[in-house]
């Protein structure tokens, strides 16, 4: 579909769009599953380009510098940002989801959202987005040096919040109901692995009795919920261990049902993680120094004609698919 170029705004630079990553919030959008603008919707909020001009009111984003765009706009007036989270803001609006997003040539964004990433191996460069969520469920988790881990889901986010509790020193287990992504989980960095059994969920007998040797008969410290999946967050409660803490940054609208006993008997600390509280710069940083092992994670290119195809890729993955990007500037 042609539409106008953008208009560069006061305080806005334009970009011209590189890659764009999906995943499965896209899908769900795409499937009319997810409350988003209404149609027509510009979808792609996982955004890769270079700059080529900039408002008169702005400096320090020279034409042609790549750029990882945020996607998150907060109103800035609201409790969450008020209190210095505006990650989690009630009113925000996200490009791709509420507003137009990447799948597009040119992109007009503030210039506070377009990160420079001159460094970052431009085949990964859509990751930065991803990751940034990865890195705020790891700030949640507090994960420390010596403290053990579980990851329950070895999507990207889980697989990314493996490489980012390793780099704290922090030893780490994960499962997943898909035995390739739990061989993926080791080559990132997990030490344990499970593959979830799909007809009598996690964990089995021998597979409670490993986690508990490994944790030395506590039970991880921190276990962090990256599926959204209700069974999986009620492990994730069962399993941590006393004063350990869970944090839940897989989403979906399914109720999980929690033992009202074992929170306070445990004194848990269950926290959710949404978005990124100022860690795309730290992402970014992680992507650069990351980027040979982080290549493994996309399984599928497309390019922009075949946005259909992507699209219905992210809406049913199967378990081959990790990480699904657009080539938006192949063939331009």
């Amino acid at each position: 579909m042609n539409r106008p170029a953008p208009v560069l705004g006061s305080g806005q630079v334009l970009v011209e769009v590189d890659q764009v990553g999906l995943c499965g919030t896209d899908g769900h959008i795409w499937a009319g599953a997810y409350p988003a603008k209404p149609l027509p919707l510009v979808q792609g909020h996982e955004i890769a380009g270079r700059i080529t001009s900039s408002a008169d009111d702005v400096s320090g984003r020279a034409e042609g510098t790549r750029v990882v765009i945020e996607p998150v706009i907060p109103c800035g007036r609201c409790h969450a940002c008020r209190k210095g989270r505006a990650n989690a803001c009630r009113q925000m609006i996200v490009l791709g989801v509420h507003d137009d997003g990447g799948l597009c040539e040119v992109i007009a964004v503030a210039a506070d959202r377009a990160h420079p990433a001159e460094d970052v191996p431009q085949a990964v460069a859509p990751l930065v987005e991803p990751t940034s969520i990865a890195l705020q469920a790891v700030a949640r988790s507090a994960g420390a040096s010596g403290d053990r881990a579980l990851v329950l889901g070895c999507g990207p986010i889980g697989l990314l919040a493996i490489v980012a509790l390793r780099e704290r020193g922090v030893r780490v287990a994960a499962a997943d109901l898909v035995s390739g992504r739990t061989r993926t989980a080791e080559r990132f960095g997990a030490e344990l692995t499970h593959v979830v059994d799909r007809e009598n969920g996690y964990p089995g007998t021998a597979q409670r009795r490993e986690l508990s040797e490994w944790s030395e008969g506590e039970g991880p410290g921190v276990v962090i919920e990256a599926t959204g999946v209700p069974a999986s967050l009620e492990a994730a409660v069962d399993l941590v261990a006393s004063a350990g803490r869970v944090v839940a940054v897989g989403i979906s609208d399914a109720r999980a049902r929690l033992s009202m006993k074992t929170l306070p008997y445990k004194e848990l600390d269950l926290l959710g993680s949404r978005n990124s509280n100022q860690l795309f710069p730290s992402a970014i940083d992680f992507v650069t120094r990351n980027g040979a092992l982080l290549e493994g994670l996309v399984s599928h290119r497309f390019t922009l004609a075949e946005t259909q195809s992507a699209l219905e890729l992210a809406h049913a993955p199967g378990d081959d698919v990790r990480k699904i990007v657009i080539s938006v500037a192949e063939g331009r």
